[in-house]
């Protein structure tokens, strides 16, 4: 047979000789060994634990990263398709032109209303003038009906 099993098993027969079948572990195991071995065996369920969620949280960096990529796919498609900087430019412009237009549109309605007010009351002032120029009338038309001459014979009557 192979020489170097038979060394092998004549030093695991020498070991276990004093210990009638039982292996002797400590023996064999450093001490320093041993005690890393023991605080590795109590922190394993903690250490199981982590690794579980360490794997869902690179499953959702993951599904993160993914979804990012996508959306700088469509980003770059965006401005391939559209040349967004031109785009923007022509939206800055279009609303200057529109504050511009929302200002005039505020003075003209300024404008439209003191005119409104303006108008009200030279109309106010043409029908004062008008009922002013038609009582005149009136008292002229009734001095002259006082004036005219009336013959002495004839009875005079109210309201004529």
């Amino acid at each position: 047979m192979d020489p170097k099993l038979s060394e092998d098993e004549a030093q695991h027969e020498e070991n276990c000789a004093g210990t009638s079948g039982v292996v002797d572990v400590t023996s064999e195991i450093p001490p320093s060994l041993a005690v890393i071995m023991s605080i590795i065996y109590n922190h394993q369920h903690n250490i199981q634990e982590m690794e579980g969620k360490l794997k869902e949280l690179l499953q959702n960096q993951e599904v993160l990263t993914e979804g990012l990529r996508g959306e700088n796919e469509r980003f770059r498609e965006a401005v391939a398709t559209f040349n967004l900087p031109a785009l923007f430019a022509e939206v800055s412009v279009y609303t200057k032109k529109l504050a511009y237009l929302k200002e005039e549109m505020c003075n003209i309605t300024d404008r439209t209303a003191r005119l409104k007010r303006r108008a009200l009351r030279l109309q106010q002032q043409q029908q004062q003038k008008a009922l002013n120029q038609e009582q005149q009338r009136a008292q002229l038309a009734e001095r002259e009906k006082h004036l005219i001459a009336r013959p002495a014979w004839a009875p005079q009557q109210d309201g004529q």
